[in-house]
């Protein structure tokens, strides 16, 4: 497997993980020479993070369902409203959508990087990069953001005449999910100088790798021994406890292991989907395993015309209404329209209107670690 648009070399997107487990770069590097890297299938969100990215490049929204419509929707708002605050009234032109830059080594190129969008002040001085996050789980905020500062040593790379840089994160799926943080000219130099020293640093082979939530992601997850390793530390301490041979461990073991199982839970759904791929590609790769089809699960969508034929059958509205199943979110979006407001103060009024009809239904305690 090779990555042709990295030209099988780090890049920002990978820093998070790459700068908490050194020894990854070296394993992906081994495998992949070896012919044996396996990448984990793409996720569904991940494929849908992508249409929507594209979209928000190109201007074409054409495939889109109805809420990554929204989510691109919701991009633009807040890419505008980003990029006015960051102006101040100066003039300013967009540089580009969806560019990869490259750092060299003399001619050779040993890093890259693609921002989402690029703004720049007329006086070349300024330049504004945002990275748009489609999902919904929080990322790091923009001043602490490994992948944003990798940008910015890239950036500083190629355009060194530029005085500052801004990195803005923009969320449209979490609440205030717009982050935004600036680098001044000695801060840019310092995070180059600082990328080119780590990417000398990941060459070592012997780097230790460090299982963490991350590892989801990595292309050589399915072959790490250390990944490994703690999938099996797992099943051997609930195999013995189901067994008798020792009580559920509490205090510091018990946070240590609830840590790993918190780790080893996505890391299972890997190999599961590596499984399906196998079993799909061919049926008897796996002895006493097969693919069963999937559900066929009846769904209407176009309620209009669910009641218009359900009326011309002889069913009464209010029977109608008690088998239709209202979405809370699709509801409070057309209120937007009436209500002229958006995102927390959209909710507000929403509450409000709505208070005598909403429903609040608290969902069970989910394990959250503290630090």
């Amino acid at each position: 497997m090779h990555d042709s648009e990295r030209l099988d070399l780090p890049s920002a997107s990978e820093a998070y993980a790459r700068r908490r487990c050194l020894g990854r770069t070296a394993l992906i590097r081994q495998l992949r020479n070896a012919g044996k890297l396996q990448p984990p299938p793409e996720s569904d969100d991940a494929k849908s993070g992508t249409q929507v990215h594209q979209a928000w490049a190109s201007g074409n929204d054409n495939g889109l369902s109805s809420s990554q419509r929204n989510t691109l929707d919701s991009l633009i708002r807040i890419e505008k409203l980003v990029v006015a605050n960051w102006a101040g009234g100066e003039p300013y032109s967009l540089l580009s959508r969806e560019d990869r830059l490259w750092l060299h080594k003399g001619l050779e190129p040993i890093h890259s990087g693609r921002y989402d969008v690029a703004y720049v002040s007329l006086n070349r001085k300024r330049m504004l990069i945002i990275d748009g996050k489609t999902l919904y789980g929080q990322v790091e905020a923009a001043d602490t953001n490994d992948q944003l500062r990798e940008l910015v040593a890239l950036c500083r790379h190629n355009f060194p005449g530029i005085e500052e840089f801004t990195v803005a994160i923009v969320q449209p799926n979490v609440p205030g999910g717009i982050s935004i943080a600036a680098y001044d000219a000695l801060e840019s130099e310092l995070a180059l100088r600082l990328l080119r020293q780590h990417l000398e640093d990941i060459k070592d082979p012997y780097h230790q790798r460090n299982p963490g939530p991350y590892c989801k992601f990595c292309p050589a997850a399915l072959q790490c021994p250390q990944m490994r390793g703690t999938i099996y530390t797992v099943a051997d301490t609930i195999k013995g406890i189901q067994a008798g041979d020792f009580d559920l461990p509490l205090g510091p073991r018990g946070a240590l292991l609830l840590a790993r199982i918190k780790l080893a839970k996505p890391l299972l759904d890997l190999f599961e989907s590596a499984y399906k791929a196998a079993l799909e590609e061919d049926p008897g790769a796996v002895p006493n395993w097969r693919l069963r089809e999937g559900k066929n699960v009846r769904r209407i969508s176009d309620i209009k015309t669910a009641w218009q034929v359900a009326h011309v059958r002889g069913m009464e509205l209010d029977a109608f209404l008690e088998s239709v199943e209202l979405s809370v979110g699709k509801l409070e979006a057309a209120y937007g329209q009436i209500a002229q407001a958006k995102g927390k103060a959209l909710t507000q009024k929403f509450n409000q209107a709505f208070e005598p009809v909403i429903e609040r239904q608290q969902y069970a305690p989910e394990l959250e670690e503290t630090k």
